[in-house]
């Protein structure tokens, strides 16, 4: 039988309960954002030569920040800024610094073709990450460090150490199937088509992301708590991001930004706080590093000397170090995309279908079809594109191949809705475990990457990432079933040791113990 519950008396004196905000807060927000949409148009029909379609994309992508829902807050690891920021430098950094660069300030009648599909990205990004914000959460320290076995190694951390360990062991054997000798002798180019059908080995890198970070907030939940952190879990932890320095050697930049990446995110879900001067070093740092590795790549494989000489005379020839070389690229491919329309697709929607199924690997299905950037570059570049090369395809190129301004608009949103804004959500709440946590942000940090890229990339790292996450709660699982046997068999062990006395002797004397 129902029982009725009644109010409770408030005692006099009490302060008044908190309102609990409703639903309607955020669909209220992402409507006000969503009627912006209408301004680039209105803009661009007064101003003209893209200065609009700039002006209403930069108004678009910092909506979520002034609509966030624990107020209004600009912090480049906040969802609401972190995602529309990295959209604006995979597709709109580079117009928007040659309009302030110019004397008329404007942009070329075909820029600013491109710089409208952009916009049409930016309705999708702000849209979403609007719709979605959610008031960040302190974590649930006591769920973190479990109270009975506050000092020891936990079940999930051997086994995430495993996996690490299994990700390298992925790494070394793509490595050793090229020859260690030839490995470090190859040039970029070369080192690019090695990997090339051997996902599953480089997918190993993904393995050791996830265990970097978990490792790295398992420290940090410990130190939070008070408690020292074992020797174990440092020690590996340390390992696993040195081996991600054999990216640099490989003249990819990418993978260790990301993994730094990671690491801020998971740090800032967590609620710790970083200071704004450590993280503008740390932009400074990446855009510096970008530019060593670029210029190392064109000595790659000639030795450590010819490499550092050659990233130091590319430093001097920099003349604006605001112009970025894969930015530039990134947005030409748009440019040319949106103006020459390749005929490279052969029905709308087709790349989309294609990206699940080139996830089948290559070794089981030798004829799969081909990622839209290899497509782009077998129409500009057929000789390359013969050697597996392939182009940077960024998103908002490929929904627009698709299907047009509304293809962009709703590619840029799902990136942005379900594998970015999401995950951080997920990293960000009270009560997720440090796993969870750890492979959240992984998936988050891709976001500038894959925006600048396609969705093929996109499952293939969500998928990696997945496959990491299931590993290590079936190992733990494994790890927990054997710690308990070996448990079980330490009291058998020692009791068959044990002299066995005839109780007709009586009790044994104090000594004798």
């Amino acid at each position: 039988m129902p029982s009725l519950r009644l109010p409770r008396a408030r005692a006099a004196g009490a302060a008044p309960a908190r309102r609990t905000k409703t639903p309607l807060g955020r669909i209220t927000a992402t409507l006000l954002v969503g009627t912006l949409a209408a301004l680039g148009p209105i803009l661009e029909g007064a101003l003209g030569d893209g200065r609009g379609w700039t002006i209403g994309l930069l108004l678009l992508l910092a909506a979520p920040s002034l609509a966030r829902a624990g107020g209004p807050r600009f912090h480049p690891l906040d969802p609401e800024t972190y995602i529309p920021a990295t959209y604006f430098l995979s597709v709109a950094y580079s117009p928007v610094l040659r309009l302030l660069m110019s004397r008329e300030f404007s942009l070329s009648s075909h820029e600013t073709a491109a710089m409208r599909v952009a916009y049409a990205g930016a309705v999708g990004c702000a849209i979403a990450c609007t719709a979605l914000s959610r008031p960040q959460e302190a974590p649930d320290t006591q769920r973190m460090v479990p109270m009975h076995r506050p000092k020891a190694t936990l079940d999930q951390d051997w086994a995430t150490i495993i996996v690490g360990m299994v990700g390298l062991g992925l790494v070394a054997t793509w490595i050793v199937t090229i020859g260690v000798g030839r490995f470090f002798a190859l040039n970029y180019a070369s080192n690019h088509l090695e990997a090339d059908g051997k996902g599953l080995l480089i997918g190993g890198w993904h393995l050791i992301g996830v265990a970097v970070v978990y490792l790295l907030l398992r420290a940090a939940s410990l130190r939070k708590a008070g408690l020292a952190v074992p020797r174990v879990i440092s020690l590996a932890g340390l390992c696993f991001f040195a081996s991600f320095l054999l990216n640099t050697v490989m003249g990819r930049r990418g993978p260790l930004v990301w993994l730094v990446l990671s690491i801020a995110l998971a740090v800032h879900a967590y609620g710790i706080k970083i200071r704004r001067i450590w993280l503008a070093v740390g932009m400074v740092s990446v855009v510096f590093y970008g530019f060593f590795v670029e210029g190392a790549r064109a000595e790659q494989g000639k030795g450590i000397d010819a490499q550092i000489s050659s990233a130091s005379a590319y430093l001097d020839r920099i003349e604006n170090p605001l112009e970025i070389g894969e930015l530039q690229r990134v947005y030409a491919n748009l440019v040319t995309i949106v103006n020459e329309r390749p005929p490279i697709i052969s029905y709308p929607g087709e790349s989309w279908v294609n990206a699940f199924l080139i996830l089948v690997p290559k070794p089981l299905w030798s004829e799969r079809p081909l990622g839209l950037a290899q497509q782009y570059a077998l129409w500009t570049a057929p000789d390359l594109a013969r050697r597996g090369a392939g182009f940077a395809m960024g998103a908002a190129t490929e929904g627009y191949l698709n299907f047009g301004l509304a293809g962009t608009a709703i590619e840029i949103a799902v990136f942005s809705a379900f594998f970015f804004m999401l995950p951080l959500l997920v990293a960000s709440a009270r009560g997720s475990p440090l796993l969870v946590r750890a492979t959240a942000v992984n998936l988050a940090s891709f976001a500038y990457n894959q925006f600048r890229g396609e969705l093929t990339a996109l499952l293939k790292i969500a998928v990696s990432l997945g496959i990491a996450l299931l590993a290590v709660l079936v190992l733990t699982s494994v790890v927990a079933h054997l710690r308990r046997g070996m448990a079980a068999l330490g009291p058998t062990r020692k009791s068959s040791g044990r002299r066995q006395r005839d109780p007709r002797l009586g009790p044994s004397s104090a000594l004798g113990r």
